[in-house]
C-alpha cells in the first residue's frame, strides 16, 4: 500500500457552519452529516471510541449515564430523559448547589476521566492494531484526556462573563496541536489520527459569536487547504468530528450556550462518505487491505 491515510479529527465540527460559509477544503470532494441515532448520550469519548473500533462501547455510554442520573435536569447531550436517582433527587431538593455537587464528585468518579484512556488500558482492538506504523497525538478514549483544571478555571470565567482565559486556552491547544500534525506528516506514519478539541471548547460560549466563529472555522480551511497542497496524491484525508454544535437555552440558566448537536460531520479527499461513526473504523481498514 503505498498511500497513506491522514485523519484530521475536529471536536464540535459542525456540519451546518461549513455548508453555510461554504468551506470547501472542509468539504474536500465529498461531504456528509453522520448519524448519531445508535448513541443514548452525545459525549465525546464515546463517539471517538466507536470511530477507532466499529463499535458503541457500552461501559463509556453508562459511565455518563450514570452520572446524568445524578442531576435533576437531563444534560442535553442525553437524548433519552434519564429517571433520576431517588436519593440525588431528594439532595438537590435540600441541599445547596455547591454542597449537592461536592457530594456528586465524592460518591461518582468524573466520566471523562475514568474513560479517556479505557481503549488503551482494556485493550480493545482499534485501528492502530492494523497498521504498521501509526501516530496519534492522543484521542479520547485512547489517551487523551479533554478535561484539565485549566479548561475548568477558564469555563468559570467564560460563565462570568469573562471569555478571554477560555480563548487563550483553546487557541494555545490548537495551536499545539497543529505543530504536532505538521511534525507527523514529515514522519514516515502509514496512518496519522490527528485530533482537537478545542473547537468544542470554544463553541460551548463562542456559538452566538458568528464572526468569532467564522474566523476560526477559515483557519480551519486553509490548514486543510495547507495539507492537501503538500501531501501526495495517493494519500487519502478524511475529516472527521464526533458531534456538531446547536444554540441552546442552559439548562442552568447561564443564558445562551452551545449544546451538542444530533449529527457529525465526515469528509474524503476520495469521494467516499460513512452514515456512521463506527462506519469509520470498516472504511479505513478497507484501505488498508487494498
Amino acid at each position: 500500500m503505498s498511500e497513506r491515510i491522514i485523519v484530521l479529527g475536529i471536536d464540535g465540527l459542525e456540519y451546518n457552519l461549513v455548508e453555510e460559509w461554504d468551506l470547501k477544503h472542509l468539504k474536500q470532494k465529498a461531504y456528509t452529516k453522520t448519524n448519531l441515532d445508535d448513541f443514548g448520550v452525545i459525549i465525546t469519548p464515546l463517539i471517538w471510541a466507536a470511530m477507532l473500533t466499529g463499535q458503541k462501547i457500552q461501559e463509556i455510554e453508562d459511565a455518563f449515564l450514570k452520572r446524568a442520573r445524578f442531576f435533576s435536569e437531563n444534560p442535553g447531550s442525553v437524548k433519552s430523559q434519564q429517571k433520576q436517582y431517588w436519593y440525588a433527587k431528594m439532595a438537590s431538593k435540600i441541599l445547596p448547589e455547591k454542597l449537592k455537587n461536592k457530594l456528586i464528585k465524592k460518591v461518582l468518579p468524573n466520566p471523562f476521566k475514568e474513560t479517556y484512556d479505557v481503549l488503551i488500558r482494556k485493550k480493545y482492538r482499534t485501528i492502530f492494531d492494523y497498521f504498521e506504523k501509526p501516530w496519534t497525538n492522543g484521542i479520547p478514549a485512547y489517551g487523551r484526556n479533554v478535561t484539565s483544571d485549566e479548561l475548568k478555571k477558564a469555563k468559570e470565567a467564560a460563565i462570568a462573563g469573562n471569555l478571554t482565559p477560555l480563548k487563550n486556552y483553546a487557541m494555545q491547544v490548537f495551536k499545539e496541536d497543529k505543530e504536532k500534525l505538521f511534525n507527523a506528516l514529515d514522519m514516515d506514519h502509514d496512518i496519522i489520527f490527528w485530533y482537537t478539541p478545542f473547537l468544542d471548547e470554544l463553541e460551548h460560549f463562542f456559538i452566538t459569536k458568528k464572526l468569532r466563529l467564522l474566523n476560526v472555522y477559515m483557519e480551519l480551511n486553509t490548514m486543510v487547504k495547507k495539507i492537501s497542497n503538500s501531501v501526495d496524491e495517493d494519500d487519502v484525508i478524511y475529516i472527521i468530528s464526533d458531534h456538531g454544535m446547536e444554540v441552546v437555552k442552559n439548562r442552568k440558566n447561564i443564558g445562551i450556550m452551545g449544546d451538542h448537536s444530533d449529527h457529525g460531520f465526515f469528509s474524503s479527499n476520495t469521494g467516499e462518505i460513512i452514515t456512521r461513526p463506527q462506519d469509520f473504523f470498516d472504511l479505513v481498514i478497507k484501505h488498508r487491505k487494498q
